[in-house]
């Protein structure tokens, strides 16, 4: 193993515990290329679960937790399901008719749609009906992040104060995947179905995006997993501080190139 690698290999034991899990984890700093091709700092964390390892650019960043933003309604809208918010992925949220500032907004959507369209007022909607209580108690059963909701019921995830770590975001999603989290599995069902977002002859892509882009809160998100043949094989995050030179589609490029680095895509 190369020094930088047993650096940051010394350094993910540290901030992960690898003493209290039998699974792998590998330091990948090769993988830094792809984001210095955008002009990032960020993190990429895999976890190949035939494999029990993870694989980490950056493990300190890791497991630093930031602003989810839109990658939040994934966990929103599972609650929403299981109280009633959303009655099933057939309702359609109605546009208000009020301008937007995306313009894939300013029409109605379900649960799909608003999903791929990080559409935030749907988002926003489905968060009010469930109510503050109900959702503090589902980000503890869910294990969600710090599971901070101050900032405003509708609020909390975009401004207030909900952080996640891209570690933590792959342990949520690989516990979504195989219907392990401790809510229903239609909830779960539904929402997975939602977010593929790519399928060939080789693999089906689940995915979600997000981007905040509050001041020092700054961040943009790429996460999701990697299905082959009706199984899952890899789980992934990438999250990077977005520059003024930024473009959305920044973290697609960094993202499929890890994963085809990886030998996933």
């Amino acid at each position: 193993m190369r020094p930088l690698d047993r650096l940051s290999t010394s350094l993910l034991a540290l901030f992960t515990g690898l003493g209290a899990s039998s699974t792998e984890t590998v330091a990948a700093p090769r993988w830094q290329r792809h984001f210095d091709a955008q002009g990032v700092k960020g993190t990429f964390v895999l976890l190949e679960p035939l494999k029990d390892r993870y694989r980490m650019l950056d493990p300190a960043r890791a497991e630093r937790r930031c602003l989810p933003g839109a990658t939040f309604e994934v966990a929103n809208a599972l609650v929403g399901l299981e109280v009633g918010a959303i009655a099933d992925e057939n309702e359609v949220f109605r546009w208000d008719g009020k301008p937007k500032t995306v313009p894939a907004w300013e029409r109605d959507h379900t649960l799909e749609s608003g999903l791929r369209e990080n559409v935030a007022w749907m988002s926003q909607e489905i968060a009010r009906r469930t109510g503050k209580a109900r959702m503090r108690e589902w980000l503890d059963r869910l294990e969600y992040g710090n599971r901070d909701l101050s900032g405003g019921i509708d609020h909390f995830w975009l401004q207030g104060g909900l952080r996640i770590s891209a570690r933590e975001q792959v342990d949520f999603l690989h516990r979504l995947a195989e219907g392990r989290l401790a809510m229903t599995q239609r909830a779960q069902r539904l929402v997975r179905r939602a977010l593929a977002v790519e399928k060939t002859r080789g693999y089906t892509l689940y995915a979600k995006s997000a981007t905040v882009a509050s001041g020092r809160d700054a961040v943009a998100w790429w996460m999701g997993w990697v299905e082959r043949q009706g199984r899952p094989q890899a789980y992934f995050a990438l999250s990077f501080r977005p520059t003024a030179k930024t473009a959305a589609g920044d973290r697609f490029l960094i993202g499929r190139g890890v994963l085809r680095e990886a030998g996933v895509l």
